[in-house]
């Protein structure tokens, strides 16, 4: 090319020059019109905020409602166990207090669950599906009776089972008859594979069990029962938990064993 001759330009710069030439304009905005449309925004979002913490505050409230509705239920389930049973009257009440008081010490975040404190107060709800010949017998049940018996805590895992609310309280009920050893039902579960709920609820269903009048025995006083829970710890009991549970009932000596305490309120 000889010099001062202009080179072509390539057809694909030709083109990116064109489109650039057809780009149009962005509209220049007025400060007073960028003001306008800024604060028409900021109402919008202010309005948006409003109307979603009212619906957030009417659904936190319909929350508590519902809420307070399921332990209705839940307190209406554990006065019909209660009641077809005569050998364990309170026993519900105390046992969810005794849970509560342990898993404070042992786990306090189940003591803080609501739907654990549900399970512990729901613990025999299975008992609705055993016979009354064999749930109100005063004297010792025969083997196949008891073997009936066995059958409550899975029944109880049944009865709660379509209660999706419930779903996390269901280990309680159908493990609270599991031993550490493994020689516990309904399924022999063993050790750490035993629910941490299911194993402070064990000791405190075993305490009050032998604290309280039965036709056939006495009750032990606590100081007897804590030496059997000690005793019982690394076969039937989870040794860490019977032994917080022990430690627990030496420093509640006046208060225990509880009485009559009543249904449990919600927190």
């Amino acid at each position: 090319m000889a010099i001062g001759e202009r080179k072509a330009e390539a057809p694909a710069d030709l083109d990116a020059r064109r489109a650039i030439r057809a780009t149009p304009a962005l509209p220049h905005l007025q400060d007073e019109d960028l003001r306008a449309q800024l604060l028409s925004f900021a109402r919008d979002l202010n309005r948006i905020y409003h109307e979603e913490r009212a619906r957030s505050e009417e659904l936190q409230t319909a929350l508590h409602e519902l809420e307070d509705s399921y332990f209705q239920m839940i307190k209406a389930f554990a006065f019909l166990v209660e009641a077809r049973d005569p050998n364990t009257r309170s026993h519900l009440s105390r046992a969810h207090d005794y849970a509560v008081a342990l898993a404070r010490r042992i786990a306090p975040n189940l003591a803080d669950d609501r739907i654990f404190r549900y399970g512990f107060l729901l613990h025999d709800i299975g008992k609705m599906g055993i016979p009354d010949h064999i749930l109100g017998k005063p004297s010792p049940l025969t083997h196949e009776e008891w073997q009936v018996m066995q059958t409550h805590p899975l029944l109880g895992g049944q009865i709660l089972a379509p209660i999706k609310y419930l779903e996390r309280a269901i280990p309680i009920v159908e493990c609270h008859h599991e031993r550490w050893d493994g020689q516990g039902y309904p399924r022999g579960l063993a050790r750490e594979d035993i629910p941490i709920a299911a194993r402070i609820f064990s000791v405190v269903d075993t305490f009050d069990a032998m604290t309280s009048d039965r036709p056939y025995r006495r009750a032990l006083s606590v100081e007897e029962a804590v030496a059997e829970i000690r005793k019982a710890g690394g076969t039937q009991l989870d040794p860490a938990v019977a032994d917080g549970f022990a430690a627990l009932c030496e420093e509640r000596t006046q208060a225990w064993p509880l009485k009559d305490p009543g249904y449990p309120t919600p927190d």
